[in-house]
C-alpha cells in the first residue's frame, strides 16, 4: 500500500499557498478585463508607481483596518481593497477567477483557454 507522506511544520500539518502579491492580482485582472495575456497587458507600472503597490502589499498583510485604494490606468479604474479583492471598472476579480487564471496559463506562461468572466 503507498501513501503519499503528509508534509509537517513546527505549527501545523497543511501549508496554505502563499496567495499571490497585489502586483500579480492586478496584472491578472487587466488582463482578464483586456482577455489578453498578462504579458501582452500594457506594463502595469506605466499606470502606478511600483512602491504604492509595495505599500498596498503591506497593508494587506499588517494592517486590520478596512481600506480601499483606487488607480487609473488610462483606460481601467481599478480598486484594491483590504481582503484583497482587485475590481477593474467595478467588476471584481475574485479568488475563482484568479484560480482560473493562474490554472489557465501553460507551461509558458500563456493562457491555453480563454477565461470564464461572469
Amino acid at each position: 500500500m503507498s501513501s503519499k507522506p503528509t508534509v509537517r511544520s513546527k505549527h501545523t500539518t497543511c501549508e496554505q499557498p502563499t496567495p499571490p502579491s497585489v502586483s500579480t492580482r492586478v496584472c491578472l485582472a487587466l488582463a482578464a478585463a483586456d482577455d489578453v495575456h498578462p504579458w501582452e497587458s500594457s506594463p502595469l507600472y506605466d499606470a502606478i508607481d511600483h512602491g504604492v503597490l509595495e505599500a498596498l502589499e503591506a497593508l494587506e498583510t499588517r494592517d486590520s483596518r478596512a481600506w480601499q485604494f483606487e488607480f487609473d490606468t488610462g483606460v481601467h479604474t481599478v480598486a484594491v481593497t483590504s481582503s484583497g479583492t482587485v475590481s477593474v471598472d467595478g467588476v471584481a476579480f475574485s479568488d475563482s477567477d484568479l484560480r482560473e487564471a493562474l490554472d489557465s496559463l501553460d507551461d509558458n506562461g500563456y493562457f491555453d483557454r480563454p477565461l470564464d468572466r461572469h
